[in-house]
């Protein structure tokens, strides 16, 4: 009878270290914040909320959260499966609903950090070293790859906050270095959204292009400098050759100067990105509303 005891006193135990078990991976949440420029940082001053929840021993979902008239809302997920101890499957989904998957292959290092190596569709995209597996939490220099295997950045980071980077274009060509993508104040065109506007306007029509059959969006970025410049024009989203040619040529003959962005009361150069969206409407064209660097031309 003492040991059925104990066997059956045994099964309950082990039976209860497995619901504990199960119940700590489901609730096992770590949370992030992070402002200006990937900067580690409280609640208070959070641009970026990341919260991580393990499921369990190979699931660990990993959520990003913007602060958007002021709600905080999901614009980024990561679902990270493991494959074995050091490869991780990554399916990523933004709010737009695109999906990616990439392979991340993690090499812990003496310190307790890591580096690792993401891959996709068998080309490495990026290499570097993280204070931390997941969330990563970048840590001094990492690389960045084009789909094409062409270099596309060496960035330096300390506790995630992005110090400096050196920048190519996908053909292989120097691109401007030291941008930063997130900043205190952003850059302002001092003349005026209006007076942008209505350049942008006449560029299309002296041009000769027919705006009311465009439908779609364009996105043109380029760098404003710590001058107040602008240059490095790149085209993210395009509409054809001849519609991308005439943005690009309108905003490099703009005239006026920028208020430069800051960080840490710096002036820096910063990346700025205009969507132009045409939309068609049965009626004439009266107008087009700018939004925060958004334009909107409707028919």
């Amino acid at each position: 009878m003492k040991t059925k005891h104990l066997n059956t006193t045994s099964i309950i135990l082990l039976l209860s270290f497995y619901l504990i078990s199960a119940t700590a991976f489901s609730q096992k949440v770590s949370t992030v914040y992070i402002g200006k420029n990937g900067k580690l940082t409280t609640i208070e001053n959070a641009d970026i909320i990341q919260k991580t929840r393990i499921k369990s021993a190979s699931e660990t979902i990993v959520q990003s959260l913007a602060l958007q008239d002021s709600k905080w809302k999901k614009v980024y997920s990561e679902k990270l499966t493991k494959v074995n101890d050091s490869t991780y499957h990554i399916r990523s989904n933004n709010e737009k609903g695109e999906s990616e998957l990439v392979t991340r292959i993690y090499y812990p290092l003496a310190d307790g950090t890591f580096r690792f190596k993401d891959i996709h569709k068998d080309q490495v995209i990026r290499i570097g070293n993280s204070l931390t597996k997941f969330p990563l939490t970048l840590q001094g220099e990492v690389t960045e790859f084009f789909q094409n295997g062409q270099k596309k950045s060496i960035s330096v980071y300390n506790k995630n906050e992005l110090i400096s980077n050196q920048n190519w274009t996908e053909d292989g060509e120097k691109y401007i270095d030291n941008i930063f993508y997130s900043v205190d104040t952003e850059p302002g065109f001092l003349p005026g959204t209006k007076v942008l506007h209505q350049h942008l306007l006449q560029s299309f029509k002296d041009a000769g292009i027919d705006l009311s059959a465009i439908n779609g969006s364009l996105i043109i970025g380029f760098v404003v400098t710590e001058k107040g410049r602008i240059d490095g024009f790149r085209i993210l989203k395009g509409l054809g050759p001849n519609i991308n040619n005439v943005a690009v040529e309108s905003f490099a003959n703009l005239v006026g100067e920028w208020t430069p962005a800051k960080l840490n009361n710096q002036n820096v150069r910063y990346f700025q990105v205009y969507p132009i969206n045409f939309i068609y409407q049965e009626h004439h064209f009266e107008s087009a509303e700018l939004g925060k660097g958004t334009f909107n031309y409707s028919f």
